[in-house]
């Protein structure tokens, strides 16, 4: 698993597959505060991604 802003993993995702699953983060600076918020108001949706044979396809996760 990959946390990242950076696209270039995002790239890599599509061209390769996974593993690694990529969680891209799209929106601007913030603080580390801000990040850990979000990420924590994404929970649910951040774990199925991880674990839900539904989306074990899924190479990236896109949160904005």
């Amino acid at each position: 698993m990959k946390l990242t802003f950076d696209a270039d993993f995002f790239e890599i995702a599509n061209l390769n597959g996974h593993p690694p699953k990529i969680i891209w983060l799209r929106f601007g600076n913030t603080t580390t505060l801000n990040i850990a918020e979000i990420l924590c108001n994404k929970y649910q949706l951040i774990k199925d991604f991880i674990d839900n044979p539904d989306y074990q396809e899924l190479a990236c996760l896109e949160i904005d």
